[in-house]
C-alpha cells in the first residue's frame, strides 16, 4: 500500500512540473506573438511613409505637370499621418503598447496636402501631383 501512495505522489509531482513548464512556454509564446504584431504594424507604417516619399520625389524630379497615384496600407495601430511644418517630410505616429513611435521620411521638395484622414486602418489611394510652384500635393482619392 505504501508503494502505491509513493507512486501516486511521484506522478502528481511530475504532472505539476509538466504544467509549470507548459505554462511558461505558453507565456513566452504569447509575448512573442504580441511583440511581433506590434512590429508588423510599425513596419507597415514605415513602408507606407517610404512609398509616399518615394512617389513625392518621383513627381518632384519630373516637374510640373507630372502626377501619379499610389496605394498605401495603414496598419491598425496608426494614430496620425501628417506633414510637419517644415513641409518637406511625412510623419506617421504609431502606437506601440502604451507609447508612440514616430516614423519620418524627408522628401526632396515641399509637400502639401491633408493626410489627416489616414488615421484609420485600411488601404488608401493617394494622388501625388506636382504643382506649378514646383511643390508636391497629396490628395486622398
Amino acid at each position: 500500500m505504501d508503494k502505491r501512495g509513493q507512486a501516486s505522489l511521484e506522478y502528481m509531482v511530475m504532472l505539476a512540473l509538466s504544467l509549470v513548464v507548459f505554462s511558461a512556454v505558453l507565456y513566452v509564446t504569447g509575448m512573442l506573438i504580441s511583440t511581433s504584431s506590434i512590429q508588423v504594424g510599425v513596419d507597415s507604417a514605415h513602408r507606407a511613409v517610404e512609398k509616399m516619399r518615394s512617389s513625392a520625389d518621383f513627381v518632384y524630379v519630373h516637374g510640373h505637370p507630372s502626377r501619379t497615384e499610389i496605394n498605401v496600407y495603414m496598419p491598425p495601430n496608426i494614430e496620425e499621418v501628417s506633414i510637419p511644418e517644415t513641409n518637406n517630410s511625412i510623419r506617421a505616429r504609431v502606437s506601440v503598447g502604451d507609447t508612440y513611435t514616430d516614423i519620418y521620411s524627408v522628401s526632396k521638395g515641399s509637400i502639401y496636402g491633408d493626410l489627416s484622414q489616414l488615421d484609420k486602418e485600411g488601404y488608401y489611394v493617394l494622388r501625388v501631383e506636382s504643382t506649378s510652384e514646383h511643390d508636391i500635393n497629396f490628395t486622398l482619392i
